[in-house]
């Protein structure tokens, strides 16, 4: 287990005798106090004639140095965020510092590496959500990688230590994510998984086999810049939008769709790329002015992915609601594009999911209690059509019996399975890419339980920084994040 990697002591970091130990540097690597001071003390006037030729570093990234007087032999020197109130990126930021600093000693052969409490000092990160970030990201790092054998968590003060060893003491660490982080990371990751799967859209899993998706790509299908997301994450955006300016409120939201479909709102380029047919059929129907009941298709052909995709920022709106209201204003939502059974059951499970999710829940137990609240409403018609998410074993189906086509059921099972079946954030989306056929809405609806799972400092930060339009999403998700926090308080 990773956790056995990890190792937790008090001390001085610059006695430590190990491939490389870490400094939280400021952006000019030159120095500063604290232990960037300590560092530079201990290792000699040749680290900052070194530094020098870096020419400074970024926030979140890292770069590596010798050690010179130091025990180590390196210096891996990373910046971390200034707290801003966790509202400007921080935990993402932070997380990178880690991620980065574990890459870099990956590529240069080290085996054992030793952190500070980055940010924790004069940069007024809180310790105990600064710990939960360092534990999740170095346990995600090394769950997928055993080339590092040993990182040590090194504390100056009692206050870190103790943080880190309620968080050490839970083998459970993910449980250390809060509701803020998984909202966030639920959001987020939608948009980040959907821009991910864009290009390769109606490509086949033979396809994605021959050549893997493993990262940001642009052009293909759509050709379109790499980090462009589709209608997916438009109207998912319309959502959030209508529910921190009016609430509950289904023909508003429709409204925000005819306002996206007209390429006036909600576009990462200003421009409609892609839309379903059964969505723009609604939104048509909507714009002649037909009943609220006469939107949504209701035939068993209408039963794509286009109303699950949209549907999280609902989930989380409602989370402190009963299970029977969840399930009554999710099918509602749904039934503004899609409104057979099917697709509305299947968006009312992902509603009762992800709060369960975004409390702590381990996947396996929420899904177990969204089908139980479920159940009521599943007439027997669709209780065969939906079995295996019903009673969970999709997660336990081999990779041969997943799809990732339109059909929402398909969606479904292949975003629950890949959430299930792989051990971080990156790597699920991933695997509801390489599925094939509709990967931007596979990998959208994996993003958001992923996220919810993991937290917003599991979306690596390359591919946040090239997502289009990132300050928008960013805003529109921290403002939804903002307004059901408000609701609760």
């Amino acid at each position: 287990m990773s956790e056995r990697r990890i190792e937790l002591v008090r001390g001085d970091i610059t006695r430590l005798a190990v491939d490389a130990i870490v400094n939280a540097a400021n952006t000019s690597l030159l120095g500063g106090g604290g232990v960037d001071g300590a560092i530079h003390r201990a290792a000699g006037p040749e680290l900052v004639a070194e530094c020098r030729m870096l020419h400074g570093c970024p926030t979140g990234q890292a770069k590596i140095t010798r050690g010179y007087r130091l025990p180590a032999r390196h210096v891996i020197h990373t910046v971390g965020p200034v707290w801003n109130g966790g509202h400007r990126g921080e935990e993402a930021l932070l997380a990178s510092c880690y991620r980065n600093s574990l890459e870099l000693a990956r590529a240069h052969g080290l085996r054992t590496i030793a952190f500070p409490a980055i940010s924790c000092g004069i940069y007024g990160y809180p310790v105990q959500a600064a710990c939960a970030v360092a534990v999740r990201t170095i346990s995600a790092f090394l769950a997928e990688d055993a080339a590092i054998e040993r990182v040590v968590l090194v504390c100056f003060d009692e206050a870190v230590h103790d943080a880190y060893a309620a968080i050490l003491a839970d083998p459970g660490t993910s449980a250390s994510v809060d509701a803020h982080a998984r909202m966030l990371g639920c959001l987020l990751g939608a948009v980040v998984g959907d821009a991910l799967g864009v290009p390769v859209e109606f490509q086949s899993r033979e396809q994605l086999s021959a050549d893997p998706v493993t990262g940001v790509r642009g052009h293909g299908t759509y050709n379109q810049p790499p980090g462009t997301w589709s209608d997916d994450s438009s109207l998912l955006l319309a959502t959030a939008d209508s529910l921190i300016n009016h609430g509950y409120d289904p023909p508003d939201m429709m409204g925000r769709f005819l306002t996206w479909l007209k390429g006036q709102a909600y576009t990462p380029h200003g421009e409609v790329f892609d839309v379903g047919i059964a969505t723009r059929s609604a939104i048509a129907r909507f714009a002649d002015g037909a009943p609220p009941e006469a939107w949504g298709g209701r035939s068993e052909r209408d039963n794509g992915n286009g109303s699950l995709m949209r549907i999280a920022p609902l989930a989380l709106f409602t989370r402190a609601l009963t299970p029977a209201e969840i399930v009554r204003c999710s099918m509602e939502v749904s039934g503004l594009t899609h409104a057979h059974p099917r697709s509305q059951l299947c968006c009312a499970y992902f509603s009762l999911l992800l709060p369960l999710v975004v409390q702590g829940l381990s996947l396996k137990k929420a899904m177990a209690q969204a089908s139980q609240h479920l159940a009521p409403f599943v007439p027997e018609a669709e209780r065969g059509v939906l079995e295996k998410i019903l009673n969970g074993s999709i997660v336990e189906a081999p990779a041969s019996a997943i799809r990732g086509s339109g059909y929402v059921v398909h969606c479904l099972e292949a975003s629950l399975w890949c959430a299930a079946n792989h051990p971080s954030y990156e790597k699920a989306v991933l695997a509801a890419i390489n599925l094939g056929e509709d990967t931007d809405t596979t990998a959208a609806v994996t993003g958001a339980l992923a996220g919810a799972m993991h937290g917003q400092a599991a979306i690596p930060e390359a591919w946040l920084r090239a997502l289009a339009s990132r300050e928008y999403v960013e805003t529109i998700c921290a403002r939804l994040v903002e307004r059901i926090e408000a609701r609760r308080s």
